[in-house]
């Protein structure tokens, strides 16, 4: 009798156990908290791998030549205490920052410094007219535009604070052959153009004794 007791027993605490394991599924049953969205350190979303930032010193003018001149649109303008301290602006997908002038931060403008080692190459529709949009708002011609062996149509501007703007539509798809017997043609008009001016140069301080 005593060892049926004791079977019976068991028996009566397995149920139990099986009855206790709807409250565990019911504890890992509840809602896992959200990760936080991932953060890309490449920030693809607003940017592409390279984004110049100029040194103007009105931003606001700034701001008025490139979307009037260019077609660029204006993403933000950041104010701060004197005025606006950053400005980013779109075209395609590209992205232009400004920064204004600064004594304080050592930022200047290319016509504060006097020179600037670098151009931006801007491919439009059509170069002409950005080009004469370009002078008729106050740019300054650096070199006209022309056809270039690469199969561009180009001309450069410098803008109202001194940065350089190749101004450039593609019109074809040279062959290497076809583009280095452009560059030839090309250094041979170089190389006569300056046999001339040194005659002339030349001349001239012989017709003076």
């Amino acid at each position: 009798m005593a060892k049926a007791a004791k079977k019976k027993a068991k028996a009566s605490r397995k149920p139990a156990r099986v009855a206790a394991k709807p409250k565990a599924a019911k504890k890992s049953g509840k809602p896992a908290k959200k990760a936080a969205p991932k953060v890309d350190p490449l920030n693809r979303n607003q940017y592409t791998a390279i984004t110049p930032m100029l040194t103007v010193r009105v931003i606001r003018q700034a701001v008025s030549f490139y979307t009037k001149v260019f077609g660029l649109t204006v993403r933000g303008i950041m104010e701060g205490p004197q005025g606006p301290m950053h400005a980013e602006l779109r075209l395609r997908d590209g992205t232009l920052m400004l920064s204004p002038e600064s004594a304080e931060q050592q930022s200047f403008t290319a016509n504060s410094i006097g020179r600037t080692p670098v151009m931006l190459y801007l491919l439009v529709e059509n170069a002409e007219e950005v080009f004469k949009r370009a002078l008729a708002a106050g740019a300054q011609v650096v070199m006209p535009i022309a056809d270039m062996y690469w199969g561009d149509r180009a001309g450069m501007i410098a803008d109202l604070d001194g940065n350089r703007w190749m101004i450039a539509t593609h019109k074809a798809n040279p062959t290497e052959a076809q583009i280095r017997e452009a560059i030839r043609k090309q250094m041979a008009r170089t190389a006569a153009q300056a046999r001339e001016v040194a005659a002339a140069a030349t001349a001239g301080s012989e017709s003076e004794y």
